[in-house]
């Protein structure tokens, strides 16, 4: 019989250091695990001065490495944080910080230490791969087949007018081929030496992931011109000037200078130079992406980029995965076995309390433990001990878990089907409809995004490979919904059927229909280089008369 029991307990408790909070808890152990000189060198996203708190950081201009500025730049900060927060501070600060909660930028470090959950990675991998997937399709604009005139400097000059740049060559070069196949066989080649679809989805991946994306133009004997604007012309880029094209990691760079004067500039807010570890660069050598771009106010905050997926998904994540191992908690222990006993025993003294008999409780405890097999046995007293087990109803944690994975899934707009490879329940359930909308998410993407990027890009591979850009050579993206064979043969009877009909009516020619069917980028025939007029029968054999 042990005496005092509780007595040690209750000075156990007292003298046991409080729990700390988890969010305590976590800086802690990253101080702890944290390399010399990530905690000597502060390169948060905020620096945070004494006494500032979410509300006012989050206007804080964003502090990058000391070695990406190069020695003793410096870069002039915005007196208008200071101003707005004075104004609008008090309306952030609502609900006790709520508005400004998880809103400040949360540093290249953190971004790239929440990349390593598969939780934040997926959604980023899932729309990099969907975006560059079907990739592009090259084409050339006008009539351009064999025997019909291609791009001359009048067909130009009549493109340029209407808004294509005008600063090329007036007059294409020797080298440039007069073949539309040949130049598109010619980019195409050029495109796969660089890696240009890797390279965007890289590019993606990594603008999602961090709120922002460079491409590097590598130019052959440019060393110690980086700070130069490059011309996207034959006097800025010669032929078989370009080296490569290379992604380069936003946490090595940051905005040199940028225009926060005059809101009626076309630079205002908009950086024309970077600082990229410690070299300048021009705006115009670093093809940019910044998909979820932030007001001007918070560009200097966010390094003039963007908001991350993941600092979007932070919220529903923690939320999934509080919810996730509370799930797996309550199934663990969703069975309690309770043994109903005599716990008192003697009495200490005749006028003291009745003490418990902790070693034989615990005993007891151990052999129940011991012996919960299905071929064990237990004893019990029959008069004094009784022995049950309480269950707890597990009906709905799994419609709270799926709830949770639906705010991820909603955030990226991503279908449950390929976020998580859920099917849809229920009797002729489908999730063709979800996919057609995500399909049609990653195509306003690929146009608002990725678009100007691969414009630039061809645009430099042409210069690379002539000297010359062809106003007329275009790309457009390969659509992702794509027909089975039998609805591409039923679209394409119906197309035949139709031009039987117009044809014998008089209102297209034969060479008029087979110029339609040419330029019909989902033409089964496309790639035959249709001519514009058909060849006509071939000439019957003469026979010889037998003599």
């Amino acid at each position: 019989m042990t005496k005092g029991f509780w007595r040690r307990i209750t000075a156990w408790r007292r003298s046991a250091p409080p729990p700390e909070p988890q969010d305590q808890a976590v800086a802690a152990q990253a101080r702890d695990h944290a390399p010399g000189k990530a905690r000597q060198e502060r390169w948060r996203a905020v620096a945070g001065a004494p006494g500032m708190d979410a509300a006012a950081a989050l206007f804080a201009p964003y502090q990058p490495p000391s070695s990406v500025r190069g020695a003793g730049a410096v870069l002039a900060q915005d007196s208008m944080a200071s101003a707005v927060w004075d104004h609008a501070g008090g309306g952030l600060a609502w609900g006790n910080g709520l508005l400004a909660e998880g809103l400040t930028f949360r540093g290249y470090p953190t971004l790239a230490a929440m990349m390593l959950r598969a939780e934040f990675r997926k959604p980023v991998e899932i729309i990099a791969r969907e975006a560059t997937r079907e990739w592009i399709r090259l084409r050339i604009v006008g009539p351009q087949g064999e025997g019909l005139p291609g791009t001359t400097p009048e067909n130009m000059q009549a493109d340029t007018q209407g808004g294509l740049p005008q600063d090329t060559q007036a007059v294409p070069p020797q080298a440039y081929p007069r073949d539309a196949a040949v130049r598109l066989r010619a980019v195409e080649q050029a495109f796969a030496r660089l890696e240009v679809r890797d390279l965007m989805r890289r590019l993606v991946a990594q603008a999602l992931g961090y709120g922002m994306g460079h491409v590097w133009i590598g130019l052959k004997a440019t060393a110690g011109s980086e700070a130069l604007p490059l011309r996207l012309t034959s006097h800025g880029v010669g032929r078989g000037q370009l080296e490569r094209l290379s992604l380069i990691d936003p946490v090595w760079t940051t905005p040199a200078e940028y225009n926060a004067l005059n809101p009626l500039a076309a630079d205002y807010y908009r950086p024309t130079g970077w600082w990229v570890q410690g070299t300048q660069v021009h705006a115009t050598r670093l093809l940019s992406m910044v998909p979820y771009e932030v007001p001007d106010l918070l560009k200097p905050a966010y390094n003039f980029g963007g908001l991350a997926l993941p600092q979007m998904l932070e919220a529903s994540v923690q939320n999934f995965l509080r919810t996730r191992q509370a799930v797996s908690d309550m199934i663990g222990n969703y069975a309690t076995r309770v043994l109903r006993t005599d716990m008192a025993g003697g009495m200490a003294d005749p006028g003291g309390a009745p003490e418990i008999d902790a070693e034989g409780v615990s005993a007891r405890l151990a052999a129940m433990s011991a012996w919960q097999s299905s071929n064990g046995t237990f004893v019990l007293d029959r008069e004094t001990e009784d022995f049950s087990i309480s269950t707890a109803s597990l009906t709905g944690l799994s419609d709270l878990q799926a709830q949770a994975q639906e705010f991820m899934a909603a955030v990226p707009g991503i279908p449950l089907v390929k976020l998580f490879g859920l099917q849809p329940q229920g009797l002729n359930a489908s999730s063709e409809g979800e996919i057609r909308v995500f399909y049609d998410e990653i195509a306003a993407f690929q146009q608002a995004h990725m678009a100007p990027v691969l414009r630039a890009l061809l645009r430099v591979v042409q210069l690379d490979l002539w000297g010359w850009i062809d106003p007329a050579l275009e790309f457009e993206f390969v659509p992702l919904w794509q027909m089975s064979e039998q609805e591409s043969a039923a679209v394409e009877r119906q197309k035949a059927d139709m031009d039987e009909i117009n044809i014998r009516s008089g209102k297209i020619t034969p060479a008029e229909a087979r110029a339609r069917e040419a330029a019909d980028g989902t033409s089964l025939y496309r790639t035959l280089g249709l001519r514009p007029a058909a060849p006509g029968p071939a000439a019957p054999a003469v026979q010889k008369a037998s003599s």
